[in-house]
């Protein structure tokens, strides 16, 4: 029996950013074989929603499905990856809870905004509300396209707390399809329990990725900066495609600087899974 394909979903909202996620996506999906879901969203009002009716007009969604197919089908003549499209109207969270079981989704990638009720939302913002209804599916983070033509340099910051451990199950993941390298950095600590936690997390890493015959190196920050800081110095200094943490730090990353630039390297947020682990191959 055939096992169905995982799918990369892509939320797309015909902007550029819209584009940019794609081309990390399509990073993705290539390698690892997977499909591309192209998904428009829109919304609907309250009133409807109670009354079980549609807020856009019939003619209107007819004409945005034309228009995405259409760029499906341009996407798809650069691509080996099979590429199909959905618009949706509904509640955000409720469409995408469904599909991660009838579309077999396997990651999110985002732009860093993503218009929706004609309002520009932050990514991290539907993000979390999946966190909080358990919805524990990656999501890939991106405001620039990527620099090389696959990672080969990713970054993960190492971090005292248990839930730490789930981002192994992902950096074993990339590192299978991409023989990537890993670039571990742990932050200063003075805590003696902090620094008992961190100890548990190095030493189970280590046995996970040698019995996995990962190639990975372990650099410590230094004390004088914020972590955050190092992390993102480290990431550039080695020209990273990659930056792989737990969901909730997001915010700390990904937080605004004195460079305006948009940032290069995109982050890969991973939550907690409440139920049994699964495999991803």
């Amino acid at each position: 029996m055939n096992t169905p394909k995982k799918v990369v979903l892509v939320p797309w909202d015909f902007t550029d950013g819209s584009e940019i996620a794609l081309k990390h996506a399509i990073q993705l999906a290539e390698v690892a074989d997977n499909d591309i879901l192209l998904l428009h969203l829109l919304p609907v009002s309250w009133l409807s929603s109670f009354l079980n009716k549609k807020s856009t007009a019939p003619e209107v969604t007819e004409q945005l499905k034309k228009r995405l197919e259409d760029e499906a089908t341009r996407i798809a003549r650069g691509t080996k990856c099979h590429i199909f499209s959905m618009v949706l109207e509904g509640n955000p969270t409720k469409i995408i809870k469904e599909l991660v079981t009838t579309a077999n989704l396997n990651l999110i990638v985002s732009f860093k905004t993503y218009t929706y009720e004609k309002k520009k939302y932050e990514s991290s913002h539907f993000m979390r509300k999946l966190s909080v209804k358990n919805l524990n599916i990656p999501f890939l983070i991106a405001e620039s396209a990527p620099v090389h033509s696959h990672y080969i340099e990713i970054v993960v910051p190492l971090d005292y707390d248990k839930k730490y451990k789930e981002t192994l199950h992902w950096i074993i993941y990339l590192s299978k399809y991409y023989k990537c390298n890993i670039n571990l950095i742990k932050p200063y600590i003075s805590d003696e329990g902090k620094k008992r936690n961190m100890a548990n997390n190095i030493y189970f890493t280590k046995k996970m990725l040698d019995g996995n015959k990962i190639v990975y190196g372990i650099k410590t920050a230094k004390r004088k900066n914020t972590f955050r800081d190092e992390v993102i110095k480290f990431a550039n200094n080695i020209d990273a495609d990659l930056i792989l943490i737990m969901a909730d730090k997001f915010e700390t990353y990904a937080r605004d600087s004195k460079d305006k630039t948009p940032a290069r390297i995109p982050f890969m947020c991973i939550t907690p899974r409440v139920r049994k682990l699964q495999g991803f191959y």
